[in-house]
C-alpha cells in the first residue's frame, strides 16, 4: 500500500512533468497525448458490441508487438470468437498496427495515472491481460488485480535501467510490480535468475522468445514460396546476399568483391541496402557498374518465361535491390549472408538468415544483438573489421563446402532449438480462458 501511495504522490507527478516537457519537442508524444481518449471513444461502441472472452494485449511499441503476434494469431485461429484488444504506448506502434487483421480493437494506452487506469479498464472490460517484455505500469496492474483479472508477462527480461533494481527503494518497488502478475514467462535462464533473485511472488517459467516462432514461420513460408527461382542463377554460382547494408558495409564488400573476382571466383552479390533511396542506389550502381537493379530483373521476368533466357540476361552481373520488403525471400537464394549495420550503430537482425542454414558475417559492432553474440561464440558468425577479413571468410566458404555446411547448420539449429514458446504460453493462457 505504501509503495502505491509513494508511486502516485511522487513518481507519477515526476513522470507527468517529464511527459509534458517531452510534448513540447516530440510531435509523436504530443499527438499520442492528444488522441488517446479520442481513439478510445471512437472504439467505444464497437467494444460494447463485441461478445466473447476478452484478452487485452499491451506492447510498448512495434518490436515488442512482434513477440505478441504469434500468440494472438494462434489464439484467434483456435478460438475465433475470442475478442482481442491491443494497446500501444508508442505512436509508431499504434499507427503501424491500427489495422492489424487479428485485432478486434487497437488503442493507445493512456499515461499511468490511477484515474486513467480505472477509466481505460472500465471501457475495454478485459477478462485477461497479457503484457509484453518490460512494459510495466503499476496502476493498470493494480486495477486488474483488484478486479481479479489475471495478468501475464511474456518474453520477460530484466529491466534495462539498472537503478530499478540496484537502489533499495526502487528494488522493492520493482519487486512489488512484478509480483502482481499471475505468471511470468522469461526468455532465458539468465532472466529467470534475475526474477528469482528479486524474490518476486509470481510464478516464473523459463522459455525462449516467441519471436523465434514468428521468424521460423516466416522463413518456412519464404522457403516454400520463393518469388525468385533458383534457376535465375547459373549452376555452381556462389550467391552472397548482403542484407540491410549501409555505405560503410558496401564500401568494404565491393572493394573485396573486386579482389575476389580477380581470383576467377564464380560469385554473385545481391546487395540489399537498408535505405534504398535514389541517391544511395545511384552511388551503388557507380561502385558496381556490372550490375542490374532488381526492378530491371523483375521487368524481364514478366516478359520472359524461359529461365535460360533470364539466366543469360543476368549473366555475370550482380544485383542491387532498389525496393523494400524483399530481403527475407532473397535470403532463401543465398549460399552465405552478410548482415549490415555492424560498422554503424549495431548489426541488424541475424535470426532470419540464420533460419536458412547458411554461414553469416557482420561488422564489429554486434554486441547489441544477443543472437549475434551466441552465434559468434559458436564460430558460425564471422565478425570482420576490414575487407581482408571479409575476403578470407568468403573464399573459405566458396572453397570449403564442409565448413560452409557446418556453419550453416549451427546457425539453423540455434534458431530451431528455440521454437515452441508460443504453444507453451497458450497452454497456460487457456487455463484461464472461459468460452461461453
Amino acid at each position: 500500500m505504501l509503495i502505491s501511495i509513494l508511486y502516485n504522490v511522487i513518481i507519477i507527478p515526476l513522470l507527468a512533468m517529464l511527459l509534458s516537457i517531452s510534448k513540447l519537442f516530440n510531435k509523436k508524444i504530443r499527438d499520442r497525448e492528444k488522441n488517446w481518449e479520442k481513439v478510445l471513444l471512437n472504439e467505444k461502441s464497437k467494444l460494447l458490441s463485441l461478445k466473447g472472452f476478452r484478452i487485452w494485449f499491451h506492447s510498448a511499441s512495434m518490436g515488442e508487438f512482434e513477440q505478441a503476434k504469434p500468440i494472438i494469431e494462434k489464439i484467434k485461429k483456435m478460438h475465433p470468437d475470442i475478442v482481442i484488444i491491443i494497446s500501444f504506448f508508442s505512436p509508431s506502434g499504434y499507427n503501424n498496427q491500427k489495422n492489424y487483421e487479428f485485432a478486434d480493437s487497437v488503442l493507445y494506452l493512456p499515461f499511468d495515472t490511477l484515474a486513467n487506469a480505472k477509466y481505460f479498464i472500465k471501457n475495454i472490460k478485459p477478462d485477461m491481460a497479457v503484457f509484453i517484455r518490460y512494459e510495466i505500469w503499476r496502476n493498470f496492474l493494480r486495477i486488474l488485480k483488484k478486479k481479479h483479472i489475471p495478468a501475464f508477462l511474456i518474453c520477460a527480461t530484466k529491466p534495462n535501467q539498472k537503478f530499478l533494481y540496484k537502489l533499495p527503494f526502487l528494488r522493492q518497488f520493482t519487486k512489488s510490480n512484478y509480483s502482481i502478475f499471475k505468471k511470468i514467462f522469461t526468455v532465458s535462464e539468465e532472466h529467470t535468475q534475475f526474477f528469482q533473485d528479486l524474490k518476486i511472488l509470481s510464478e516464473i517459467q523459463t522459455l525462449s522468445d516467441t519471436r523465434f516462432d514468428r521468424i521460423i514461420e516466416n522463413v518456412e513460408k519464404a522457403k516454400n514460396k520463393s518469388i525468385y527461382p533458383k534457376e535465375l542463377f547459373k549452376e555452381h554460382e556462389f550467391i552472397l546476399v548482403a542484407g540491410s547494408t549501409w555505405e560503410k558495409d558496401e564500401d568494404i564488400l565491393i572493394d573485396s568483391l573486386i579482389d575476389i573476382e580477380k581470383q576467377n571466383a564464380n560469385i554473385k552479390f545481391i546487395i540489399v541496402p537498408h535505405e534504398p533511396t535514389e541517391k544511395h542506389i545511384k552511388k551503388l550502381k557507380s561502385q558496381l557498374p556490372h550490375s542490374y537493379l532488381l526492378s530491371q530483373i523483375e521487368d524481364f521476368l514478366k516478359k520472359e518465361n524461359q529461365l535460360t533466357n533470364i539466366s543469360n540476361f543476368l549473366g555475370k552481373n550482380h544485383i542491387i535491390v532498389d525496393s523494400i520488403g524483399k530481403l527475407l525471400t532473397l535470403y532463401s537464394l543465398a549460399d552465405a549472408a552478410y548482415i549490415g549495420g555492424g560498422f554503424g550503430s549495431g548489426v541488424h537482425s541475424i535470426t532470419e538468415p540464420a533460419g536458412y542454414g547458411i554461414p553469416l558475417a557482420c561488422g564489429p559492432k554486434y554486441f547489441n544483438s544477443p543472437d549475434a553474440i551466441k552465434l559468434y561464440s559458436y564460430g558460425s558468425l564471422k565478425v570482420m573489421k576490414n575487407k581482408n577479413d571479409f575476403s578470407e571468410w568468403l573464399m573459405k566458404n566458396i572453397k570449403d563446402e564442409t565448413y560452409r555446411v557446418q556453419a550453416g547448420m549451427l546457425n539453423r539449429d540455434y534458431l530451431y532449438k528455440l521454437k515452441g514458446s508460443t504453444d507453451k504460453i497458450i497452454m497456460d493462457l487457456e487455463k484461464e480462458i472461459k468460452i461461453t
